[in-house]
């Protein structure tokens, strides 16, 4: 696997955030399309909106909070809205608002003081520029001027993040000369287009460094799982909290249970969760989502050693549960465990082993990552398998997950 790719790979948890005009209306990042907007009226409140409240210190700090080490975040979506400065390139961006500051620059530099990676979310698809359906070609050549301006004027960039190649055929877009934009500027930089709901997990072109999976865990892929001589490409998971991108009146909020294992499933086969929460006009979190944030980032703290430099090995589990390794290290993730307590509170902790196949190392030192008190397991080194008692946790207590640490007796 390629330096950078495998360097995204440690990175392991994102955030995605949607930030634009359309946060005015909060009826989601599809406000313009989809609640039939006059062209001419958003074009106007995009224009006029006072950005001046905007603080990107409110956006890198709940990355930190969950324990995310980057932030993907819109530089343009498909209402064609620039959020950082064109340089002349057009008059609708935020340098022509009342405020006049460059949202991107500003994200970026936050970025920087928290010790996050910023990502570059962009759009291919555009509701505005009129050359999107009268002159594609002249179009093609204003988003890689578009992504020019983004390569060289924000420093090293984690990645791009494209949107919008499913809305026209694929032999009309010039994504040669789009990539090699990138890799003359920003070589290091990740290079991501979504393939959407309907097609997750496509490799649509030999620069994509990473295949996206839109709502949708990566199943039947895994990291590293290439023909010989093919490249080793990555997988990333976007996953929203409610049910829209950009803030809405939404609270159907998934469960914490349905957060954390996407998260795990992700990393189960070497892949990425990106998590997509809501954004007001000044950056912040409406609370739902900042209660959210903290829960996770307090999960992801008791089990860090497990979630981002360990990668899927030749281990496998059964059901949900799965095995990770870091050198001589192993990682059991064990799922569907209830609390432990007296049985006129609580209706009884679910017992048995986990068993995992393949297990060809003596294994040691076992311990729960988030308790450190003793793993109970047993060894059949004959026919490769590890069972590992199935502890509930303790009374006053449930999160989640549990991951059983082991050390291998060599490496």
């Amino acid at each position: 696997m390629e330096k950078r790719i495998r360097a995204f790979q440690q990175l392991g948890f994102g955030l995605f955030v949607h930030y634009g005009p359309y946060v005015q209306y909060e009826s989601g990042e599809w406000a313009y399309e989809l609640c039939r907007i006059d062209p001419k009226e958003y074009e106007k409140k995009a224009l006029s909106c006072d950005y001046s409240s905007f603080d990107a210190e409110k956006i890198a700090p709940a990355a930190k909070s969950c324990g995310a080490k980057y932030v993907t975040f819109t530089t343009r979506h498909h209402d064609g809205f620039s959020l950082y400065d064109t340089r002349g390139l057009s008059d609708y961006d935020v340098m022509h608002t009342p405020n006049g500051r460059d949202l991107v620059r500003e994200f970026v530099d936050a970025c920087r003081r928290n010790d996050i990676v910023p990502f570059f979310y962009h759009t291919t698809l555009d509701w505005h520029h009129p050359d999107f359906e009268n002159d594609f070609g002249r179009y093609q050549q204003y988003l890689r001027d578009s992504v020019r301006i983004l390569c060289e004027n924000y420093g090293p960039i984690g990645g791009f993040w494209f949107d919008g190649n499913w809305s026209k055929p694929a032999q009309l877009w010039e994504d040669d000369a789009l990539y090699k934009v990138i890799r003359q500027s920003q070589p290091e930089a990740i290079i991501v287009n979504n393939t959407g709901l309907h097609a997750q997990g496509a490799f649509t072109h030999p620069e994509i460094d990473c295949v996206t999976f839109e709502q949708g865990t990566p199943k039947g892929w895994c990291s590293g799982k290439t023909q010989p001589g093919e490249k080793e490409y990555m997988g990333e998971m976007c996953y929203t909290l409610c049910w829209h991108w950009g803030i809405a009146q939404d609270i159907d909020i998934k469960s914490m249970r349905q957060i954390l294992e996407a998260y795990t499933a992700c990393r189960r086969v070497g892949g990425n969760f990106l998590l997509g929460i809501f954004t007001r006009l000044d950056a912040s979190q409406p609370l739902l989502h900042q209660g959210y944030l903290e829960a996770i980032g307090q999960w992801v703290k008791r089990n860090e050693p497990a979630l981002f430099d360990a990668v899927p090995g030749e281990a496998e589990g059964f059901g949900k549960d799965f095995m990770l390794e870091n050198g001589n290290k192993r990682y059991a993730f064990i799922h569907d465990l209830s609390t432990s307590g007296d049985h006129n509170v609580l209706p009884g902790a679910k017992k048995g082993y986990s068993c995992f196949e393949h297990v060809t190392q003596k294994l040691k030192n076992a311990y729960w990552l988030d308790s450190k008190t003793p793993v109970e397991y047993t060894q059949d080194l004959a026919n490769e398998r590890l069972f590992v008692k199935m502890e509930p946790f303790s009374y006053g207590q449930n999160w989640v997950i549990r991951v059983a640490a082991f050390e291998t007796e060599s490496v």
